[in-house]
């Protein structure tokens, strides 16, 4: 998170958690995105389906972005637009993201559209990052998904086993489980693609809970920008043609602490590669 984001997440939260209440969603999952389209009086149109079907204001942009555009707003039509191929996870991720700009009120005169490139990378503009949290807040169902993710001993197959439930992606997942956790955990996000030593590049994604902060430091400050075997030997496992979860490993980690002992747990899913770092259980 940037720090002027940091500022606005508990205002983001609260409007999440209003729209979430004026929806009626209660325990439902995954999260119905209708009903929180509906409670801020939005309707979903298909993007790119039908051409006379987009608002005017958008068809320019349309016309230039086709096969790269997510999703769009238009505030005037009371619509949003997703485009209707993508996967269920990406696509409801969307849909929140584009009433994220609606429900937020200092978003209201905003237009926006997104491509590829926004979703699969760390965001640098606020208002989307403002939107991706609204998303998130929505989808995992505010608190819920921590705390019943924290009601399990820690491990990467917690948020992995609970993301279908949610219909999020894993990745998404993985980073909520970590962010939201009132455990010490960190989560290193890379790419899959090794250097000639066998390294992987670590991601500016990569993420801990306040407590894994405050006990070792943040975990992008306890790491080079590559991640090689000497910091996690399973790490030439991870690779494009891998998917799946990796058997935990035992590494030592120098932090704000000194040397400290960790278990790290790995998982690709053929875009990116994630390591869990948790305490030793006991700890």
């Amino acid at each position: 998170m940037t720090d002027a984001l940091d500022v606005a997440v508990e205002d983001i939260r609260l409007h999440a958690r209003r729209v979430l209440r004026e929806a009626g969603v209660g325990d439902q999952l995954p999260v119905p995105i209708d009903a929180i389209a509906a409670a801020v009086d939005l309707e979903k149109g298909e993007l790119f389906a039908l051409e006379d079907d987009v608002p005017p204001e958008l068809q320019v942009v349309v016309a230039k972005l086709k096969g790269t555009v997510l999703g769009a707003l238009s505030v005037d039509e009371r619509r949003y637009f997703v485009d209707p191929s993508l996967p269920v996870e990406r696509r409801r991720f969307t849909e929140a993201h584009e009433i994220g700009h609606d429900a937020l009120p200092w978003h209201a005169q905003a237009y926006f559209a997104e491509d590829h490139t926004t979703l699969t990378s760390n965001t640098r503009v606020l208002l989307e990052a403002e939107a991706n949290q609204f998303a998130a807040e929505i989808l995992f169902s505010a608190d819920r998904f921590n705390d019943e993710a924290d009601g399990h001993a820690p491990s990467i197959d917690v948020p992995l086993r609970m993301n279908g439930a949610y219909q999020t992606s894993a990745a998404a997942a993985l980073r909520r489980y970590v962010t939201n956790s009132r455990r010490p955990l960190a989560l290193l996000a890379t790419g899959l693609k090794q250097s000639r030593l066998g390294h992987l590049p670590i991601y500016e994604a990569s993420c801990q809970s306040v407590s894994f902060q405050a006990k070792f430091g943040a975990v992008r400050s306890l790491y080079s920008k590559w991640l090689g075997p000497e910091q996690y030997p399973m790490v030439r496992t991870l690779s494009p043609l891998y998917r799946g979860t990796i058997a935990e490993a035992d590494i030592s980690l120098q932090t704000t602490r000194g040397h400290v002992r960790l278990i790290a747990e790995g998982f690709g899913n053929g875009h990116n590669g994630f390591v869990l770092l948790r305490e030793r259980s006991g700890k």
